[in-house]
């Protein structure tokens, strides 16, 4: 069966098992990933799959569940189970239903052509040869290119059709044994994206981070590179989940409508923009996927929602659905009014921080966290580096860190790699009062 009608099948099903709403989104995926390191291509892999996601509720009792085989015997036995799992839970007294639909959707961007092995190649080459030589010993990392098809029908009169793709690199530059620089490069059109670009900034900060010292814990002013940044505010846009916010997982609780940032932080979450890798038509309970204006210059202004939580927060979908948890889409922050090198100026003295891992909470309700420094760590006094860091781990508060930025610079670029999983397009930040930490 197609797509559109394995989605229509699999609806009708549901309703004939009993179901009162049943919602379907049936996505292909056409991944080509190519792994490089030491200089050198290493592992290229390509392959296809698709899922039919399915949500089904009978008076209020919920069920979710996908199937991988698309048959029509796999998937009329799969409603059969999940509408007899339904009727064996409990009611969840907050699902609304499904938001009443027809609807009209927005022209689709165009997609990228599915590239030949080669050409995927080629741009591997491009950026390994432009860290190599801006003085890059090694070079090392990942190129994907994706497509993703998206068939949606619902019970409630909800169908559409969305087809996207994009390029991500990620290139990691090393000098010596312990100087590494790391950048990326992800787009939905050919003509931005840029392979050079990453291998070059990649090699330019592992140059920059050779000789390393053990950096002294305490508490500092820092520039936040974008892939740190990026990645903080993941955690942030699930902080403004409605689903996170009533089950307790979220510092945002009961504060709309109130300063949670500084006044130089406006954040979005936008499905719609051409350029973001995640926009989509539609969300999974087939609203339009929208542009929602998170926090306005530090104040709260809303949750990201689907039909229930809305309901239950008395306020309208804000096209985020997942069928529980709403998701962002990509996050974007608008910018600053200064160039990166005055705003490693301001800071005068302080730690720049160019990327991180293994971000890990130990309060949600609060937003402790801590995260580990990674690549490439500098020590700024003057506004110059003068040193390059090794060995510390940011120990902090999100709530608090929101609240001491001071400045963004003027320059954005796109964030998308495993650490950062929904795409977001950000500045560097200048953040005051942050504890440092022995990465210990």
């Amino acid at each position: 069966m197609s797509p559109t009608d394995l989605v229509s099948f699999a609806v009708k099903e549901g309703r004939r098992g009993g179901a009162d709403d049943v919602a379907t989104v049936c996505m292909r995926e056409e991944v080509k990933m190519i792994r490089f390191s030491n200089n050198r291509v290493t592992v290229t892999q390509a392959w296809l799959s698709s899922i039919l996601s399915v949500m089904v509720a009978i008076r209020k009792r919920v069920a979710i569940g996908s199937v991988e085989d698309l048959s029509r015997g796999s998937v009329k036995q799969s409603l059969k189970d999940l509408i007899r799992i339904a009727e064996s839970t409990g009611p969840n007294k907050d699902y609304a239903g499904l938001p009443r639909g027809p609807f009209k959707y927005r022209d689709s961007e165009p997609s990228l052509p599915s590239p030949e092995g080669s050409t995927l190649v080629d741009h591997v080459k491009v950026a390994v040869e432009s860290a190599v030589s801006n003085g890059a010993e090694r070079v090392a990392g990942a190129l994907v290119f994706k497509r993703v098809d998206t068939e949606i029908e619902t019970s409630a009169g909800a169908s559409g059709s969305d087809a996207s793709s994009y390029l991500e690199i990620s290139v990691r530059a090393f000098c010596d044994g312990e100087a590494s620089g790391q950048a990326n490069s992800c787009a939905r059109r050919e003509e931005d994206f840029h392979p050079e670009e990453a291998g070059r900034a990649a090699a330019e900060i592992a140059r920059r981070a050779v000789n390393p010292v053990e950096g002294k814990p305490g508490r500092y002013n820092v520039v936040l590179g974008p892939n740190v940044f990026a990645n903080l505010l993941n955690d942030v846009m699930a902080a403004a989940s409605a689903f996170n916010v009533e089950a307790g997982l979220s510092f945002m609780a009961d504060k709309l409508g109130g300063k949670v940032a500084s006044s130089s932080l406006t954040l979005i979450d936008d499905g719609t923009t051409p350029e973001g890798l995640n926009s989509r038509l539609f969300d999974d309970e087939g609203v339009p996927s929208g542009r929602t204006v998170v926090i306005d210059r530090g104040v709260l202004q809303s949750y990201l929602h689907n039909f229930s939580t809305a309901k239950k927060f008395r306020c309208s979908t804000t096209g985020n659905a997942g069928w529980i948890v709403p998701q962002p889409w990509n996050i974007i922050v608008e910018p600053g009014r200064v160039s990166e090198e005055v705003l490693l100026q301001d800071l005068g003295e302080g730690v720049y921080i160019t990327n991180n891992w293994y971000t890990r909470f130990q309060d949600y309700r609060r937003g402790d966290f801590s995260t580990v420094c990674r690549d490439g760590l500098f020590r700024v006094e003057g506004g110059e580096i003068v040193q390059s860091l090794k060995g510390l781990r940011i120990s902090g508060n999100l709530q608090r860190i929101l609240r001491n930025i001071v400045e963004l610079s003027d320059r954005r670029c796109w964030v998308k790699w495993w650490e950062v999983e929904t795409p977001t397009l950000t500045p560097h930040v200048l953040v005051r009062d942050v504890t440092l930490t022995k990465a210990t």
